[in-house]
C-alpha cells in the first residue's frame, strides 16, 4: 500500500487551495486530526465538508472515518516517519566540484526511489498488468524526456510479444488514438500531466473507449482526471528543470516494475520470447 501521509505531502503544493489547506493541516497535526469530526476538521482547515469528501475520494479512501483510521494506523506503525520538511534537491552551481555533483545527484536519486515505494499502489500495478495482457494493442504516449521512457517501454513490450505502438511525433500519437477501441490500452507518460498534444491524444482515446493508464505526479492535472488508473512518481522537480533527471529515472523504474510483473505473470511464455529476441538481434556479436 502507498503511504497516505506521503500522498498528502505531495498535495501541499496542489493548485487547489482546499487540498493544500487540508494536506498541510493533517500533516502538521496528524495525532490530533484523528480525534476530530469532519465538521471540526473543516473548521480548522477553513474548508467545506464536501472538500474533505473529495479529498478522501482522490486518496482512494471510502470516507472521512476511513481516512482517520488510515492516518491512525500509519502514525502508530513503525514505518511512520515525519519527513514533511525533508526533501533532497538538486543543488549545484558553477563552483561545484565533480565530487559535490556526484554526491548530490546520488542523494536525490536515492531519496526519489524511497518515495516511489511510499507512493506506488500495488493494486494499480496489478490492474495495469492485467489490462496489458488482455489488450489488442498498447499505445505508448509521451514526448520529450517522457517520450524516451515510452520508447523504452515499447521495446520491452515488443520483446514479450505484445502488439505495441510508439512514435516520437505527437501528431502520429493522436492519429494512432483515432483507431483505438475498448479492447486497447493507452499508457500515457507525463511528469507535468498538462502537455497539450498529450491531452489531445488521451481525449481521442477516451472517446473511442480505450483504457487509459497515467504515469505521472500525484497532482490535480488534466491527465490524472482523464485516466482510468494511475501510477504515481514523486513530485520532486520543477516543471522547468535540468533535463528531467529524477522524474525520468522514476518513470523508468515504474516501467520496469510493470515489465517484470508481466514476465512473472506468464513466465513460461516470457522466457523463451526474451531468449529468442535476444539472440535474433545479437547474431553479429563476436564471441
Amino acid at each position: 500500500m502507498s503511504s497516505l501521509l506521503f500522498l498528502l505531502q505531495q498535495l501541499t503544493n496542489s493548485d487547489i487551495l482546499s487540498e493544500r489547506r487540508l494536506a498541510t493541516e493533517i500533516l502538521n497535526n496528524p495525532e490530533e486530526i484523528i480525534h476530530l469530526s469532519i465538521t471540526e476538521l473543516a473548521k480548522v482547515a477553513k474548508v467545506s465538508s464536501s472538500s474533505i469528501n473529495r479529498l478522501c475520494k482522490k486518496l482512494g479512501i471510502g470516507g472521512y472515518q476511513d481516512l482517520r483510521l488510515a492516518i491512525a494506523k500509519e502514525i502508530f506503525s513503525k514505518k511512520y516517519e515525519n519527513t514533511q520538511n525533508l526533501q533532497s534537491k538538486l543543488n549545484y552551481d558553477g563552483s561545484s566540484t565533480v565530487f559535490d555533483i556526484t554526491s548530490n545527484i546520488l542523494e536525490v536519486i536515492t531519496d526519489a526511489i524511497i518515495k516511489i515505494d511510499k507512493l506506488i499502489n500495488r493494486d494499480n500495478i496489478k490492474t495495469v498488468v492485467e489490462k496489458i495482457q488482455k489488450a489488442r494493442t498498447i499505445l505508448l504516449v509521451g514526448t520529450g524526456a517522457s517520450g524516451i521512457v515510452g520508447k523504452d517501454f515499447h521495446l520491452k513490450l515488443c520483446r514479450l510479444g505484445f502488439l505495441s505502438q510508439y512514435d516520437e511525433d505527437p501528431e502520429l500519437q493522436t492519429m494512432s488514438a483515432c483507431s483505438l477501441t475498448e479492447q486497447d490500452v493507452v499508457i500515457a507518460i507525463s511528469y507535468s500531466g498538462e502537455r497539450k498534444t498529450l491531452i489531445r491524444t488521451i481525449k481521442e482515446a477516451k472517446q473511442n473507449g480505450a483504457f487509459v493508464v497515467a504515469i505521472t505526479r500525484f497532482q490535480p492535472t488534466t491527465l490524472l482526471k482523464l485516466a482510468d488508473t494511475s501510477i504515481f512518481v514523486p513530485d520532486t522537480e520543477a516543471l522547468y528543470r535540468e533535463g528531467a533527471l529524477v522524474s525520468r529515472l522514476c518513470q523508468l523504474i515504474i516501467v520496469d516494475i510493470i515489465y517484470s510483473s508481466l514476465i512473472a505473470k506468464d513466465i513460461d511464455k516470457s522466457i523463451p520470447l526474451l531468449t529468442k529476441t535476444w539472440f535474433s538481434i545479437q547474431q553479429d556479436i563476436k564471441t
